[in-house]
């Protein structure tokens, strides 16, 4: 894997069909030594408690398998 958009793609399919995301919600990924860690962004309503994020991936930044998905709940 190459680039952060590739990450971005790769942890998208990975949370098919285990977490829901938001559509057009902002995405962070962040590279670290060995991984990406792309995070999926929950915007919620001013005044309003609710999760942080709808999913977070981790990605072996050189071969792009997924090590870790944790989702909001």
């Amino acid at each position: 894997m190459k680039t952060q958009e590739e990450a971005v793609e790769l942890a998208r399919q990975a949370v098919v069909g285990k977490a829901t995301l938001q559509p057009e919600g902002p995405v962070e990924t962040v590279r670290e030594t060995d991984r990406y860690i792309v995070t999926f962004v929950h915007v919620n309503p001013p005044g309003v408690r609710g999760p942080d994020f709808d999913a977070r991936v981790t990605l072996d930044a050189s071969t792009g398998d997924v090590i870790q998905i944790l989702g909001a709940s």
